[in-house]
């Protein structure tokens, strides 16, 4: 596979999305790119790991209870591990699916007037809801070195829409595997390719990638919309040997504040804006297979209200081309 073909940047967007809303929840936003730009069928499994550990008000940590409310959030652990095919009926045109499958720890104290604080725990897990995302590229160039496309796609209303009670009472809806929404993505990029010097002194294509992603989500559960979402990333991969690559990206994106429909909760505690670093590593053990790892760290979280956070992401995977 030339090196041109290599193409894996974290990026932000075609992930399952997820609601950042007063009972957290969260994703990764990577963007796996085109790992096989020359195989007409690949599939990909992915593990994300997020531990929302820390209250935030702001742009500054903040303990738990900070700002007085009817529920203090105090941890959400997530665990999603995400089933990805690529189907290129053509060089230009390529459809992409992805169900996942959903695994959450969620921890807050419920604050009912006249009764003690009450702490609450829930830990489920299940089918989160189905993306099917349609990419055009736009070759430019005589050699082709940089291109451009356009992406658009849909979220469909597949996961689990409840979980097991806590006495009596379920999470809010965007904290559960699947939201009943449907929901729009649409999104534009580029990619350019630099010839860059590697260890040994032979020279490799250094593939750059930029790329805008918008979700707007429709009513699900409860009549609950979660707040339309704008990704973008700048990031890059430097073949260090044929079959190594080390990863670089920088990540930015912004969410609208939640409409709670028929549920209770506080919108002005939804929402945010949060830019990363995410570095990593790609490896081709085989022909046909690659293995990836990237950290994600945050360099800047501004929620409103008050709502959790993470100290990092991690994102691992592998990745298969059939044919």
């Amino acid at each position: 596979m030339s090196w041109r073909a290599t193409l894996f940047i974290a990026a932000l967007g075609l992930l399952p999305s997820a609601a950042v809303a007063s009972c957290g929840s969260d994703h990764c936003p990577i963007d796996l790119g085109m790992l096989w730009e020359r195989s007409a069928l690949s599939f990909d499994l992915s593990q994300q790991y997020l531990d929302q550990n820390q209250p935030r008000v702001g742009t500054h940590d903040a303990a738990v209870g900070a700002l007085p409310g009817p529920e203090d959030e105090v941890r959400t652990v997530n665990r999603i591990t995400t089933a990805r095919a690529v189907y290129r009926p053509g060089e230009l045109w390529t459809v992409t699916a992805s169900v996942p499958f959903v695994s959450r720890y969620h921890e807050h104290i419920h604050n009912e007037p006249g009764n003690p604080p009450e702490r609450m725990r829930w830990n489920f897990q299940g089918v989160g809801d189905m993306e099917v995302v349609v990419s055009r590229i736009f070759p430019a160039g005589n050699e082709k070195s940089s291109r451009y496309h356009l992406t658009a796609g849909f979220k469909a209303p597949t996961g689990l829409r409840h979980v097991e009670k806590f006495n009596g009472e379920e999470p809010e809806p965007p904290a559960r595997p699947g939201n009943g929404a449907w929901g729009a993505i649409a999104g534009a990029g580029a990619e350019w390719s630099i010839q860059a010097k590697m260890p040994g002194g032979t020279y490799g294509a250094v593939p750059i990638r930029l790329s805008v992603l918008g979700h707007a989500s429709g009513r699900g559960t409860e009549r609950y919309r979660v707040g339309s979402e704008l990704q973008t990333n700048l990031g890059l991969s430097y073949p260090v040997t044929r079959s190594i690559e080390m990863l670089l990206s920088g990540d930015f994106r912004v969410r609208a504040k939640d409409d709670p429909g028929n549920t209770d909760a506080e919108p002005g505690h939804t929402g945010s804006t949060a830019a990363f670093v995410s570095p990593g590593i790609r490896v081709t053990a085989a022909a046909k297979t690659a293995f990836y790892g990237i950290v994600q760290l945050p360099v800047y979280q501004r929620v409103n209200g008050i709502n959790l956070v993470s100290d990092f992401n991690l994102y691992l995977g592998v990745s298969h081309a059939a044919f």
